[in-house]
């Protein structure tokens, strides 16, 4: 009896397929590609604002009010948002592209902040404006 079947064997290893396996991973995924993004964006980091700075951040689709409150431990009171409609306790623990890359304490324009309280971390829609802000408006 002779086999007239196809054989399927598994795909090779080699430098064409690694290079193009490379290429389909976007830039900014990678490390040089998250710092050149995070360096041509506009942002500031919590840490070096004073206690008590009121921040105003507008992201894709929603209204935060962040006081900062220990600049260096990255201690904020956040509401807005659907996970935080009450002023919340919580750690800014800085601004990524929704990846494992972070740049802690960090909040910029086209980056997502990850914000932890409770035991779980929320990740934000990207931000669109932060500002410094003088006299907050009232209740959302």
């Amino acid at each position: 009896m002779t086999d007239t079947g196809t054989r399927i064997r598994p795909p090779q290893l080699d430098a064409v397929s690694t290079t193009a396996e490379r290429r389909l991973v976007p830039r900014e995924a990678t490390l040089h590609g998250f710092v050149e993004t995070v360096t041509r964006v506009g942002g500031f980091s919590i840490t070096e604002l004073d206690p008590i700075t009121p921040l105003l951040v507008r992201t894709e689709n929603s209204l935060y009010r962040i006081t900062v409150l220990e600049p260096r431990g990255r201690r904020i009171l956040v509401q807005g948002g659907t996970y935080f409609p009450e002023s919340t306790p919580a750690e800014l623990e800085g601004s990524s592209l929704g990846g494992s890359l972070l740049k802690q304490g960090w909040i910029a324009t086209g980056l997502r902040m990850e914000i932890s309280t409770d035991g779980r971390r929320i990740v934000t829609s990207r931000v669109r404006s932060m500002e410094i802000h003088d006299g907050l408006p009232g209740p959302f």
